[in-house]
């Protein structure tokens, strides 16, 4: 977590103050929205969530080159558009993937340049039983049993990702450093994000479905009274949760 949190950081402090200060202003409210299951509007989410991470992937691996952070957002949004609910399942895996690497296989070879030695370190270096633990870790987030559950949890943690990502943005700007105090209180940050995702995946399961119901009932009730009344006008579409 340390060196991912240095490593956006060196990436984003040399962007021009309002540039950084806009962008977590962005990121906090698609956080936020994404956070809330996208309020039951499910393409408009997962297009908010393929933006960001396509972003977030080019900060990562090349900095803030804005060709390749334009072409890979397009991607990204696309397929998170197109994918939906397995678009989270498979970045969950990636993720669960590269946790699984580096705590199975990373610490038993050193890189090299010499292809064959990086194969016989993977080969004779790794215990041979660490490979079926990462492929079980891999393949982890495709056994979930409720789609509704899984999308509700992904979505919370993938919120809570963006509001931390603002949040620091925005401190950067005025110069406090939160890096540095957050790696130095990285248990109480995990367990903090943690419980934001939890509090996130019960808001979207129990309490935004009930809201919506009482809005859908309000409406009705409201349509009724004007046909009684002798309106015959035609009351607005309510939006129900989970939309598509």
């Amino acid at each position: 977590m340390a060196s991912l949190l240095w490593t956006f950081q060196n990436r984003v402090t040399h962007l021009q103050p309002p540039l950084l200060l806009a962008l977590a202003a962005i990121t906090i409210a698609a956080g936020l929205f994404v956070w809330l299951g996208g309020l039951g509007y499910k393409k408009i989410m997962f297009a908010a969530v393929g933006v960001f991470f396509g972003a977030f992937c080019t900060l990562f691996s090349s900095g803030t080159n804005w060709y390749l952070a334009a072409a890979m957002i397009g991607i990204f949004a696309l397929l998170a558009l197109k994918l939906q609910d397995t678009f989270f399942i498979l970045v969950a895996s990636a993720i669960a993937a590269a946790i699984g690497y580096s705590m199975l296989v990373r610490p038993y070879f050193r890189p090299s340049s010499d292809i064959m030695a990086v194969i016989r370190q993977l080969a004779i270096g790794v215990p041979y039983y660490n490979w079926p633990m990462l492929l079980a870790i891999t393949a982890l987030p495709f056994t979930v049993i409720s789609w509704a559950g899984a999308s509700a949890l992904f979505s919370s943690a993938a919120g809570t990702i963006l509001i931390l990502a603002g949040t620091i943005m925005a401190l950067l700007n005025f110069d406090y450093p939160a890096i540095g105090y957050m790696t130095t209180k990285q248990d109480i940050y995990i367990a903090g994000i943690a419980l934001a995702t939890i509090l996130g995946t019960i808001t979207q399961l129990w309490l935004l479905p009930k809201i919506s119901k009482q809005f859908v009932a309000a409406k009705a009730k409201v349509k009724k009274i004007k046909i009684r009344s002798g309106n015959t006008e035609p009351a607005a579409k309510s939006v129900t949760w989970r939309t598509s």
